[in-house]
């Protein structure tokens, strides 16, 4: 399949939402409990690209939104403004094209311009798809927080993973 990269839009949010609510109503993806709103979704997207990159992948066939990634504050402090969070979201129909390491590089491009120095990555223990598409693009394990989320009655961890998108020469 092909696509095409784009800056994210907020008027995008109720494509985007389509894609992410499976994520919070079905899995432990995310941690969120309730799907937001679409205006919610459409103001998070505003604020996100205000600062960082939020990208959106088009089917070059349909134009439709196939996936999304964007990149955010990682912690409030000042000295973390170097260290950015990420996050991708791909539509089960997409899955296993290529689509997210398309948009993982991309957005680590972005990043760099950005002057990021780190990639963080926040994963569910329990998706190992996710820990293994990370570990080939270069992540690695820095830390994890045990039975720190509750959701569908269980208690959840979660993985750091963590990529110096900087290295010293």
């Amino acid at each position: 399949m092909r696509y095409t990269i784009r800056d994210a839009r907020p008027g995008d949010a109720e494509e985007l939402l389509a894609i992410y609510a499976p994520f919070v109503t079905d899995t432990t993806v995310s941690f969120e409990l309730e799907v937001p709103s679409v205006e919610e979704f459409a103001a998070r997207i505003e604020r996100t690209a205000a600062r960082f990159a939020y990208l959106v992948a088009e089917d070059a066939a349909t134009g439709a939104i196939a996936g999304y990634a964007y990149n955010s504050t990682f912690r409030s402090r000042p000295a973390y403004d170097r260290a950015s969070e990420i996050s991708i979201y791909i539509a089960p129909e997409h899955q296993g094209h290529g689509l997210g390491s398309r948009l993982l590089d991309e957005l680590e491009d972005r990043m760099r311009a950005q002057g990021m120095r780190m990639s963080e990555a926040c994963i569910t223990s329990d998706n190992a798809g996710s820990v293994a598409f990370h570990e080939r693009h270069g992540y690695r394990v820095c830390g994890e927080q045990h039975t720190c989320g509750y959701k569908f009655d269980r208690w959840l961890s979660i993985i750091w993973m963590e990529k110096d998108l900087m290295p010293e020469a």
